[in-house]
């Protein structure tokens, strides 16, 4: 039986990290119209966004540290109100300058969501797998729509408008949460409703150690992807689909949100003790999916990309349960946030790998071989993995 207040907590999980990926996604497409607006390059203007990556691996242990002791609910409005009140600071940019400062401080305050957000949830679940699925579930479709709802805000009222309102929601988000706790009707928890066995230490050390490279590659992968595909589908169908950004950016929601539903699958398989099996066998359908997309081009792009997706969202909530597996509640934001911590390099390196690689000869070829290649090594880490057999138990009251 799940407990009363987690109703609520999902809610406001899901909600948040539906919004975290709309927020940070936001300028991946703005971009575009600011090529023109401000007369530069697109490789310059993709990399302001570098620093703020790299403070969303630097601060998530202190945020994940900061909520194993005050508490997950109280860092969540913190989330919610800074990553807004940044939002709203891009929008009023007039130069690159302070366009890179604003982005830096969203991603300092993005920073949060990923620790306390998810240890907040897998203390209050008694089905993690699941759980965290419809969480990641709410990223992905964040993720989908992020592209969309820049260009159409931006189309119709401008890049500026795009970035405020948006960021004027998530301050509104804050302030209902804020509410919710001063009421009592979310309330902290001190350890999981799931008790977990306990591992052994060496099996904690060799997860951690295999782990930390997994994560670390991945996270450089995903953010290249992320980063590039709105420009990869503008590259291959711009002729097709016309000026403005409305055709990428619908057609960019449609490849997040197909794939977003592997995460059920993921978390469901998780949850039957088949994690380490599902997180091998993902990487070998990465590794696959990349080199289909060195293949293809036009319509066909669509297909890959949609490929690429689904088997990174198949992956996400099963990672997810590994580490709760191998950690403490006590420790778990901690343990979340050093995750991120371990990659602090790899998300501004997967922004920065475009800004590099990426050229009008060759477009997005070698991006997709560097990240093939990483994917590969990947796949050879995973399989070093201790058995995730183990099975838990709901706590006695």
């Amino acid at each position: 039986m799940q407990p009363p207040s987690l109703r609520l907590v999902m809610i406001f999980a899901c909600a948040a990290h539906a919004w975290f990926h709309v927020l940070v996604a936001l300028f991946l497409t703005i971009v575009l119209v600011l090529e023109p607006a401000w007369q530069r390059p697109y490789d310059e203007l993709i990399g302001l966004w570098t620093i703020g990556a790299l403070l969303l691996g630097l601060g998530a242990p202190v945020a994940g540290w900061l909520s194993d002791r005050w508490g997950e609910a109280r860092l969540m409005i913190v989330f919610f109100l800074g990553i807004g009140a940044a939002t709203v600071l891009c929008g009023l940019a007039d130069e690159p300058m302070m366009l890179a400062v604003a982005l830096s401080l969203m991603g300092l305050f993005g920073a949060i969501y990923h620790p306390v957000g998810t240890a907040w949830v897998t203390k209050h679940t008694t089905t993690t797998g699941r759980s965290i699925a419809v969480l990641g579930i709410c990223g992905s479709i964040g993720a989908a729509v992020a592209s969309l709802i820049a260009a159409v805000l931006a189309d119709l009222f401008g890049w500026r408008t795009a970035f405020i309102l948006p960021g004027v929601l998530s301050i509104a988000a804050g302030a209902a949460l804020a509410q919710a706790v001063a009421s009592g009707r979310i309330v902290e928890r001190k350890s999981d409703v799931l008790a977990m066995p306990e591992p052994s230490r060496r099996d904690v050390r060799r997860a951690f150690a295999v782990l930390a490279v997994t994560m670390s590659l991945t996270t450089v992968v995903y953010y290249a992807i992320t980063t590039m595909l709105p420009k990869w589908l503008q590259q291959e169908l711009g002729a097709i689909l016309g000026d403005g950004l409305l055709g990428i950016g619908a057609l960019v929601t449609a490849v997040y949100l197909l794939g977003a539903t592997a995460q059920l699958v993921g978390g469901h398989l998780a949850d039957r003790g088949a994690a380490k099996r599902v997180y091998v066998l993902s990487y070998g359908l990465k590794l696959g999916a990349l080199l289909l997309a060195l293949t293809v081009s036009g319509w066909p792009v669509v297909a890959a990309a949609v490929a690429i997706v689904f088997v990174f969202d198949l992956t996400a909530p099963v990672e997810n349960v590994l580490i709760a597996r191998f950690t403490s509640s006590r420790r778990r934001g901690l343990a979340y946030g050093l995750r991120n911590d371990i990659a602090i390099a790899a998300g501004p390196l997967g922004v920065q790998l475009v800004a590099w690689l990426f050229d009008d000869v060759t477009g997005f070829d070698p991006v997709l071989l560097v990240l093939a290649a990483m994917v590969l090594a990947i796949l050879v880490a995973a399989c070093l993995l201790p058995s995730d057999r183990a099975q838990a138990a709901p706590a006695q009251a």
